[in-house]
């Protein structure tokens, strides 16, 4: 493929014919490139550009709906003439067209230029995670708690495996949890920049960001009463055990740790993530129409 491209690259570009007019544009083009003088420096005080450009684009919209109102005018005398008409049709489409596209560049020109601050994303992603599983949690009639800290930081670990952590994090919780229980998430950050020690992890120099989940039960899937026998389903326990394997591992391959506590007494289940705080600040751009 790369050989036929070089091939018609060359067939294009190297023609035998000098009075060939584009071979002509780009020989003359060539010949300018060294004479090309740099623009002088805009000045602070000169109208900026975004100004400048506005009021052109203003200036074309005004002339289009002129021209536009024009033929409206003219095409109401000569409805009948089939020729006119058409080119009417035409020339309002292509004056359209032209706006249209140039409104476009503009919008791209703006988002490109206008960078939005990323922020509280993993309790934006959490959100994600409990409306997609909604219809589960439903007919356990499991009931949520919430309490987040209004402002997180951002964490360097990609959305994507944040959100399979939370997401798997959830499902086990919603394994281990009787009918009609409940479920709890506690969002909450730790900055510990200033005051570190040499003997701490490099987690704990740089802060990071702790959910904890919780949720009443003693980790197990299932309970007793619920099979034959009185017996648990050991299998099917260190079955559903593996997810939490998942989480570890993904979680400390990025620097992040995770913590497992039951209280057997009260028959609770304590699950802690740490996530690493990301210190620069992040920002991505809105997606561009092409």
């Amino acid at each position: 493929m790369i050989e036929t491209l070089s091939k018609m690259e060359n067939d294009f570009f190297e023609t035998g014919d000098e009075h060939n007019a584009f071979a002509s544009f780009m020989s003359k083009s060539e010949m300018k490139q060294g004479e090309t003088k740099e623009a002088p420096p805009q000045n602070d005080e000169d109208t900026p550009f975004l100004s400048t450009f506005l009021v052109e684009l203003i200036h074309n919209i005004k002339n289009t709906l002129a021209s536009i109102k024009n033929f409206t005018v003219l095409s109401t005398d000569k409805f009948d003439d089939v020729e006119f008409r058409k080119f009417s049709q035409r020339s309002i489409s292509d004056d359209i067209r032209k706006i249209d596209s140039v409104l476009n560049s503009l919008l791209n020109y703006i988002n490109i230029n206008t960078p939005i601050i990323k922020t509280n994303t993993l309790n934006l992603l959490l959100e994600e995670v409990l409306e997609a599983n909604e219809k589960q949690l439903q007919d356990k009639k499991i009931k949520i708690y919430k309490k987040c800290d209004k402002v997180l930081p951002e964490t360097f670990i990609h959305d994507e495996q944040v959100k399979f952590i939370l997401n798997s994090i959830l499902q086990y919780a919603v394994l281990s949890t009787p009918s009609a229980g409940s479920i709890g998430f506690l969002i909450k950050s730790f900055d510990v920049q200033n005051g570190i020690s040499e003997k701490k992890s490099p987690l704990e120099k740089n802060g990071y960001v702790e959910v904890v989940v919780g949720f009443m039960g003693d980790g197990s899937p299932t309970r007793p009463e619920d099979h034959p026998g009185g017996h648990p389903a050991v299998q099917k326990e260190d079955t559903v055990n593996l997810i939490l394997q998942l989480v570890k591992e993904i979680l400390q391959k990025n620097h992040g740790m995770m913590k497992f506590d039951i209280d057997e007494k009260k028959s609770r289940t304590l699950i802690t993530l740490r996530f690493p705080i990301e210190r620069r600040k992040v920002i991505y751009y809105e997606p561009i129409n092409l």
